[in-house]
């Protein structure tokens, strides 16, 4: 766990540094910095298929870096590089562990479903010439326009440090529509025969005391199968760190 939280820092020291970089150094849009340029630029007329990737030709290559990644070892990108994802951890530890509530399984499967629809209506947007609406909301561009306070800035400032003092990880579970692609590419990994690295309950071990699925971030029910089957795990092993039989819990490949 401890390395895990270095490598966040880290990650997040270098995105704070590119930040400044734009708001006070006057450099480039952010959109080189951002995975999700995959979709606000490479489907912008066909961008991507020409290989004409435009300002956000590195945005572009990195979402397509993590995507393939994610085939394999699944969403480590959310888990420990992206700096939304730790602001989100940083926020929520904040409360004390007796007020850390999870929302009920049967609610969690179906707010899920809405980062899709913000994957869906953004990619429509961008193929219909109007990828400007999107951008505007994003959060990683919102907070590179500092100080101007657009609307995208607000929204983004009630939805991950505020709302996310309430509910863990609520962009990364509900809305982030690069999540909603990370999961897809696991499920077209999937199709392709790729064995991904996932979490392996040892059944014969496991005493089914709920604490792992107390502590998931992603609210994820471990206790379900044997391996974790959700595209949404994010390996933060912190089901494996509380867990009170150390080695039932491990990461593995599904065979």
């Amino acid at each position: 766990m401890k390395q895990r939280n270095l490598i966040q820092a880290l990650f997040l020291f270098v995105a704070s540094g590119i930040m400044a970089m734009v708001v006070i150094g006057g450099q480039k849009a952010i959109h080189n910095a951002c995975p999700y340029a995959l979709i606000c630029f490479g489907a912008l007329k066909g961008n991507l298929l020409s290989l004409s990737l435009g300002i956000a030709s590195l945005g572009i290559l990195l979402g397509i870096l993590f995507m393939l990644i994610s085939m394999f070892w699944g969403r480590i990108f959310c888990g420990y590089i992206c700096p939304l994802g730790t602001i989100q951890d940083a926020v929520f530890a904040l409360r004390g562990k007796k007020a850390r509530k999870q929302i009920p399984l049967m609610y969690e499967r179906k707010l899920i479903l809405g980062k899709y629809w913000v994957l869906g209506i953004t990619f429509i947007l961008v193929v219909s010439g109007l990828a400007w609406i999107s951008i505007n909301l994003c959060p990683i561009y919102s907070f590179s326009r500092m100080p101007s306070l657009g609307l995208g800035l607000v929204i983004s400032i009630l939805l991950i440090p505020i709302a996310g003092f309430f509910v863990n990880r609520l962009w990364c579970r509900y809305i982030c529509p690069y999540a909603a692609l990370l999961n897809l590419a696991q499920k077209l990994g999937e199709l392709l025969g790729i064995s991904r690295k996932k979490i392996h309950r040892n059944l014969e071990r496991c005493i089914d005391c709920g604490i792992c699925n107390r502590d998931c971030p992603m609210n994820l029910d471990i206790l379900e199968n044997e391996y974790v089957q959700s595209p949404d795990c994010i390996h933060c092993l912190r089901c494996t760190q509380n867990c009170p039989k150390p080695g039932t819990i491990t990461k593995k490949r599904n065979p």
